[in-house]
């Protein structure tokens, strides 16, 4: 059939967010909060970039209701944040691959039609104070996430962008979704992130390859949540909040692999130099 020649590999962290944002400011108290995430976020990426981590990651194909069909693949890489703000370009996370096991599970066990890719971009940068015109910002009650009071963020694109696909043969990767919509969990007193969501607006037609037996292709869900906790290092000895946990569904219609859930640890968090050379 048709529908089992193409797959989807999903990019993460994942569907790339979006980079802009626009800050609708309903109190002086919002924007303090929105100010203080901003800065805290701009903290966190420049200090992310000293740092490296062993990502281990199980793409499981999946029912509708959630539920395995198929063995899964696991994947272990290195990963570490790259961001340059002095030219503007986004954050992102940058990979390398240690090992992987399993079948891949693209066309014909291609390895790598679903595994990660070496880079994609990072999730908070949407609300970077330097990217504060597209979307709108609003501030939600207080909450408990991992026994913390916490205050959401949500954001709502005001213009649904085009959704971006890269094709190479069969396999092809989503940049971005294009109608997502999400929110953030965050300490109101130090800013700090907590929980990052994400989900689609609605369905979302994909550009095919330009083959001419290609299906048609429609994302019906693109769900993620990022888990931060506290991770400790030592000399000197600091705490700093990182993401331990990544999960994503997505399912996209006439793929090879319909649908997919994609769970990511962080463990072994630990400096690093420029140069390459890790730290103890």
């Amino acid at each position: 059939m048709l529908s089992s020649r193409f797959v989807f590999g999903v990019l993460f962290w994942v569907f790339a967010v979006p980079s802009f944002v626009f800050v609708q400011r309903s109190s002086s108290t919002d924007a303090e909060l929105i100010d203080r995430v901003g800065t805290y976020v701009e903290r966190y990426y420049a200090r992310a970039q000293t740092l490296v981590a062993t990502e281990t990651v199980t793409v499981q194909p999946v029912s509708r209701r959630l539920e395995p069909e198929g063995p899964p693949r696991q994947v272990v890489n290195e990963m570490r944040i790259e961001w340059d703000a002095l030219i503007g370009s986004p954050p992102r996370a940058v990979r390398e691959l240690v090992s992987g096991r399993g079948r891949g599970l693209g066309p014909s066990g291609q390895p790598d039609c679903l595994d990660e890719r070496s880079f994609t971009l990072e999730p908070l940068a949407f609300i970077l104070p330097s990217n504060r015109d597209k979307y709108r910002l609003s501030v939600g009650r207080l909450e408990t996430i991992g026994g913390v009071r916490a205050r959401r963020i949500d954001y709502v694109p005001r213009t649904p962008e085009s959704p971006q696909v890269r094709w190479n043969g069969k396999c092809g990767w989503v940049d971005t979704f294009g109608r997502t919509r999400g929110g953030v969990w965050v300490n109101p007193a130090s800013g700090e992130v907590l929980r990052f969501d994400e989900r689609l607006s609605g369905h979302v037609d994909l550009p095919g390859p330009g083959h001419p037996d290609a299906p048609r292709f429609v994302a019906e869900r693109a769900d993620t949540t990022i888990d931060y906790k506290k991770f400790a290092f030592v000399d000197p000895d600091e705490t700093i909040l990182l993401p331990s946990r990544v999960e994503s569904v997505t399912f996209i219609r006439n793929s090879a692999v319909p649908r997919v859930r994609m769970i990511r640890t962080y463990t072994d968090y630990r400096r690093f130099l420029t140069g390459g050379r890790i730290l103890p």
